[in-house]
């Protein structure tokens, strides 16, 4: 509980500082970054990051991962994370970097496991 107590401190700075410095100001981005850091801490002491189906965020990676798979599968080869960003914005689905927030694991990761639930050789 700590942890989402200094979450909700660092929140009320940031708004502060958003109204005083402006969005793209540096002290904004750094109040924002230790946000950032303290919210990852908080999903990783859960260990397990779970959306309900219902929700837009799982609904949106879900088809997303969906369509991961099939572009693998057609090019028989799985995309790097610029192939993909550039894939999914094109196509308004989430960006490597959500897919791997979402799924907990790295690209490479992301990449292992997808290969395998194709059982197929890819390259």
């Amino acid at each position: 509980m700590k942890i989402l107590l200094e979450i909700r401190k660092l929140q009320k700075k940031l708004n502060n500082s958003i109204v005083k410095n402006g969005l793209n100001s540096n002290k904004t981005r750094e109040i924002s970054l230790k946000v950032d850091e303290l919210i990852n801490e908080y999903y990783k002491s859960i260990e397990i990051r779970q959306y309900p189906i219902t929700s837009i965020i799982g609904n949106c990676y879900e088809v997303s991962y969906r369509e991961l798979k099939f572009i693998t599968l057609d090019n028989n080869k799985f995309p790097s994370v610029q192939e993909w960003n550039k894939y999914a914005k094109q196509n308004c689905l989430l960006s490597a970097t959500a897919i791997q927030y979402v799924n907990m694991l790295d690209w490479n990761y992301i990449r292992a496991k997808i290969i395998r639930e194709l059982n197929t050789k890819i390259l």
